[in-house]
């Protein structure tokens, strides 16, 4: 039998998801195939308790487990030395802050898993981008309430769930006439648009939404082609832009002075073009409130300078000084919300989610990976990068 350990999130902002709920682990363990265990955690949107309560056993450490699960990053003091690890390791771009991460895990000869990687037919499997889009949109409509003083939306802590949440949106009525515009057609951006959706905003098209005046609050959603386009004129192939994207050019300036709030629920590419340039913040952007819940720092939005935090979603950006400000601290400074882990403002519906993924698709292969999803997703083994991710040799050189 496979003993797999759920571990205590350690990552600073906390992070209140788990791998497994309650009722999931104890369904796991029932089949007899596998026996979770998992850490005790003051912050787990689960307590101890729930599990307890479901025969999983609450253990202070994880040392006699075969696989640990987690959700972000585990700090290296805290790795155990040849282990299997599950968690989004934020390693596969070569991210500075986890550089030294990624070399304790190789030290460590720790079998990583990226759940980033877990992809079939080039889709990935694994994802909270639901619940990143519904709290992202969620707190960009909070944000441009406040900013304006035209209405006022409760943190998300104060509904229980989405169940919750949602009987509270479909009675809400805004106020003002607001267009919003969602960059990216993917599951982030779906989650967003039930959210709009859930507030009885009403979707437009295109051609409306640049063109037409409303007295109400309106949404537009773009796919890569509607903001993108070829620098040689030439027809868009999405998979020309995914295989070039530097012979592509953001199309963003036809939305530009027309949007009031802008969502960014889009997959970036380092090599891709920015949606715009900062040089192209001027008076005609209209756009005075950004949720970029991709955070790419100075990415796709180059005004997104840092993610910001749960407890602190906002900050400013000075057009006039092209630099970050107190939110709210002037009314034509743009307002960006940039939370990295925004999944966690809705912990117990997305693990949920999250879970049964794991259990219904990872699970059963881990035993036989026919279709080496799991292998093509271990970026280390036995102390080595694996040819997947031999790209990452400089990186912890």
């Amino acid at each position: 039998m496979i003993k797999i350990g759920i571990i205590k999130e350690y990552k600073i902002p906390n992070d209140f998801r788990t791998p497994f709920t309650p009722l999931q682990a104890d369904e796991i363990n029932k089949l007899k195939e596998y026996l979770i265990v998992c850490q005790s955690s003051e912050i787990r949107c689960f307590d101890d308790k729930e599990y307890n309560d479901r025969s999983v056993n609450v253990v202070n450490n994880l040392n006699d487990c075969d696989i640990i699960f987690g959700i972000k990053e585990v700090p290296k003091e805290k790795l155990i030395p040849n282990k299997t690890y599950f968690m989004f390791s934020h390693t596969i771009k070569k991210q500075l802050y986890n550089q030294l991460l990624l070399k304790e895990i190789i030290n460590k000869k720790i079998r990583l898993i990226d759940y980033e990687c877990l992809a079939t037919r080039g889709k990935r499997i694994v994802a909270f981008g639901k619940y990143a889009g519904i709290a992202g949109a969620y707190n960009s409509l909070m944000c441009y309430g406040k900013k304006y003083d035209i209405f006022n939306l409760d943190r998300l802590d104060c509904f229980k769930d989405t169940n919750d949440l949602y009987k509270f949106t479909s009675s809400f009525k805004f106020k003002g006439q607001i267009r919003i515009l969602i960059i990216g057609d993917g599951r982030v951006a779906q989650g967003a648009v039930e959210l709009l959706k859930s507030f009885k905003i009403i979707e437009v098209n295109i051609n409306d939404y640049i063109n037409k005046n409303y007295n109400q609050p309106v949404y537009c959603q773009l796919g890569v082609k509607d903001y993108m386009k070829r620098k040689d004129g030439k027809s868009f192939e999405e998979i020309e832009y995914f295989n070039n994207p530097e012979s592509f050019v953001s199309n963003y300036q036809i939305f530009s002075g027309v949007t009031n709030i802008l969502i960014n629920a889009a997959f970036w590419d380092p090599k891709s073009p920015k949606l715009f340039e900062e040089d192209n913040i001027d008076e005609k952007f209209s756009a005075t409130v950004i949720g970029d819940i991709s955070c790419d720092i100075d990415g796709a939005i180059p005004c997104t300078k840092m993610a910001s935090t749960i407890k602190n979603p906002f900050f400013d950006y000075c057009i006039e000084h092209r630099e970050i400000a107190k939110p709210f601290s002037k009314k034509n400074n743009i307002t960006i919300m940039s939370i990295d882990n925004l999944p966690s403002e809705l912990p117990r519906d997305s693990s949920m989610f999250f879970g049964k993924i794991i259990k219904d698709k990872i699970l059963p292969i881990l035993k036989n990976d026919e279709n080496k999803i799991i292998e093509n997703a271990t970026i280390t083994k036995d102390g080595k990068l694996t040819e997947n991710y031999k790209y990452l040799s400089d990186y912890v050189g």
